[in-house]
C-alpha cells in the first residue's frame, strides 16, 4: 500500500468501494495482521498500557485459579490433562499457572496458550503455544480458561428505529470516519426474535454472532473437562434491558481511560462490548455440558479461597520492616481487594463454568460463602 501504512489508510481504501459495517471496521482495527491493535509488538495490557485485567491486578487471581487447577487435576486421576488459556495474549497468565502448579501435577498436565497473534508471547518453560485451538493436543481431560476473550470479538452496533432494526456502518467524512445507518441484515433480526427480545425505539444494542460460534468450538474441544470463562457481560434479559442499557455497552479503551468514540484512532485503542452469557450457556448445554457455576468473579474467587491469601489477611496479622515496605504492601492489598469487593473489577466480571464428565457437585467454586 503506497504512502503511510496505518489502519486508517487501510480502512479508507476499503471505503472507496462503499460503506463498511462497524463489525468489519472493528475486525480491521483490532486484528489486521500487521497493523491491528492486537498485532502491535507492545502489549496493550498493564498499568502503563491501555487497560488492566484481573491477573495483572493481583497475584490473588492466579493463586485462586491455581487452586482450581489442583482440584481439577486431582479429580482427573491418572488421565493426561491439557490446561489451555485461549486468548492468552502475551502468555503471562498461563506461564503463571504453570509456575504455580505442583511438580507432581506438571508431570501429568500439559499447559498451552492459544492466540491469533503470538508475536508478544513471553519466553518461558513448560508452556506451548498455538494460533488455533484445534492445533492443541487434547489429552484425555481438558481444562479451558479464557479471560476477557469474548468481549474482544468483533460485534455489530444495532439500533431500533420505528420498529425496524438498523445496523450502524462507517463512511468517510472530511478525511475522518462517521456513522451511517443501514437496514440490518436478517440474521440480526433473527437473533432477537429467537431470544424473544424486543428493543425499544431508539435503543442501541451490541451483538456478536461469534460469541456463540467461538464458544461452540471450545465445547467441541472438551470431551471431558471444564470450561471456565471470565468476561464482562450479563444474561440476555439484563444485557438488552431497555432502560438500563439504552445505548448499548460498546466502549473504547486507551491509556486507562474509557471513551465512547469508537471511531477515533483506529488501531490505537481497544474496542469492546459486554457479552451475552446466555448465548454461551445455551451453546454449552446443547453440546451436553452442564452449567456448574455462573456468578460474579468476586464470589468465584472467594469460594476458591481467595480470602485466605496473605494480601487479604487482617492488617494486624501482617508485619513490615520499613515504611517503603508498608506502602508497597498497602498498594498490593488495595489491588487484591479490587478483585473481591463490590466496587471493584470482581463485581463487574462474570464467571461461567461448564463441565462434562467431571462431576456436578463438590467443587471449591460452588462452596457457599454465607
Amino acid at each position: 500500500m503506497p504512502g503511510d501504512r496505518s489502519v486508517s489508510n487501510v480502512l479508507r481504501n476499503m471505503l472507496q468501494h462503499g460503506d463498511l459495517s462497524f463489525r468489519d471496521f472493528m475486525e480491521v482495527a483490532l486484528y489486521h495482521p500487521e497493523l491491528g491493535y492486537y498485532s502491535r509488538s507492545e502489549s496493550p495490557v498493564g498499568r502503563n498500557a491501555d487497560y488492566v485485567t484481573s491477573p495483572m491486578i493481583s497475584p490473588v487471581f492466579v493463586d485462586s485459579l491455581g487452586g482450581l487447577i489442583s482440584e481439577f487435576l486431582s479429580r482427573a486421576g491418572d488421565a493426561v490433562c491439557s490446561v489451555v488459556d485461549i486468548g492468552c495474549g502475551d502468555g503471562s497468565l498461563i506461564h503463571s499457572l504453570y509456575a504455580a502448579a505442583a511438580p507432581s501435577f506438571r508431570e501429568k498436565a500439559r499447559f498451552y496458550g492459544v492466540d491469533r497473534s503470538l508475536d508478544r508471547v513471553l519466553p518461558g518453560e513448560g508452556v506451548a503455544f498455538a494460533r488455533q485451538l484445534d492445533a492443541v493436543p487434547r489429552g484425555e481431560v481438558q481444562l479451558v480458561i479464557s479471560n476477557e476473550l469474548f468481549d474482544a470479538l468483533p460485534f455489530a452496533r444495532l439500533v431500533m428505529r420505528d420498529e425496524h432494526l438498523h445496523e450502524l456502518w462507517i463512511a468517510e467524512r472530511d478525511a475522518g470516519f462517521d456513522w451511517v445507518e443501514h437496514e440490518a441484515e436478517p440474521r440480526y433480526d433473527d437473533y432477537f426474535a429467537e431470544r424473544d427480545i424486543d428493543l425499544r425505539d431508539g435503543q442501541f444494542a451490541d451483538v456478536s454472532l461469534e460469541w456463540e460460534a467461538t464458544y461452540d468450538d471450545v465445547c467441541r474441544f472438551v470431551s471431558r473437562g471444564l470450561i471456565v470463562t471470565f468476561d464482562y457481560g450479563h444474561p440476555e434479559r439484563q444485557l438488552f434491558h431497555g432502560s438500563a442499557r439504552r445505548f448499548g455497552t460498546a466502549a473504547a479503551y486507551s491509556r486507562q481511560r474509557v471513551s465512547r468514540d469508537l471511531l477515533a484512532n483506529p488501531g490505537e485503542q481497544d474496542l469492546t462490548a459486554h457479552i451475552n452469557f446466555s448465548d454461551l450457556q445455551r451453546a454449552g448445554e446443547r453440546r451436553g455440558l452442564e452449567t456448574l457455576f455462573f456468578d460474579r468473579q468476586a464470589k468465584f474467587l472467594l469460594a476458591l479461597g481467595a480470602g485466605s491469601h496473605h494480601l487479604l489477611a487482617p492488617l494486624d496479622d501482617l508485619q513490615v520492616s520499613s515504611v517503603v515496605e508498608a506502602l508497597q504492601l498497602r498498594e498490593q492489598r488495595e489491588d487484591a481487594r479490587r478483585l473481591v469487593l463490590p466496587d471493584g473489577i470482581g463485581e463487574d466480571i462474570r464467571v461461567l463454568v461448564q463441565g462434562r464428565g467431571m462431576g456436578q457437585g463438590g467443587w471449591g467454586f460452588q462452596r457457599k460463602l454465607f
